[in-house]
């Protein structure tokens, strides 16, 4: 099964995963990691890495970030482009993760990459959407 990893500013990537776990069930080869106020990136690197090597069995990682271009971001990518197996979404958010975790025991990563997209995108709805579906 593809290991998911939810890097986030703050402590959000934890309530990402409480959140997800409540709607579809404890889950393995899932973890938060932080970036802190006074972390340095080489820091969240190694903490990334170490998390790969707990969550990774072999059919790659899945790693899960908060926004394009800002830390967390930043030192996924460095790991995702020196590591094969690796793939890198930003915008993380409950819709996705949620149906990440439905889909991952019967999918490969790079269909988890394209099941993530959707699903993300799809979780952002307009109360006039729902209410006037058309």
């Amino acid at each position: 099964m593809v290991g998911i990893i939810v890097v986030t500013h703050g402590e959000m990537a934890a309530g990402l995963i409480q959140a997800a776990e409540m709607i579809v069930g404890k889950q393995e080869q899932l973890s938060p990691v932080h970036l802190l106020e006074m972390d340095a990136v080489e820091g969240l690197m190694e903490r990334v890495e170490e998390s790969i090597g707990q969550n990774d069995t072999g059919e790659g990682t899945l790693l899960l970030v908060d926004l394009p271009g800002a830390s967390p971001f930043n030192a996924c990518a460095r790991l995702a482009m020196q590591q094969e197996g690796l793939k890198l979404i930003s915008g993380v958010n409950l819709p996705m993760l949620a149906e990440l975790l439905v889909q991952r025991p019967s999918h490969t990563l790079p269909e988890l990459v394209e099941i993530a997209k959707q699903a993300g995108k799809f979780g952002i709805k307009d109360l006039s959407e729902i209410l006037n579906p058309e």
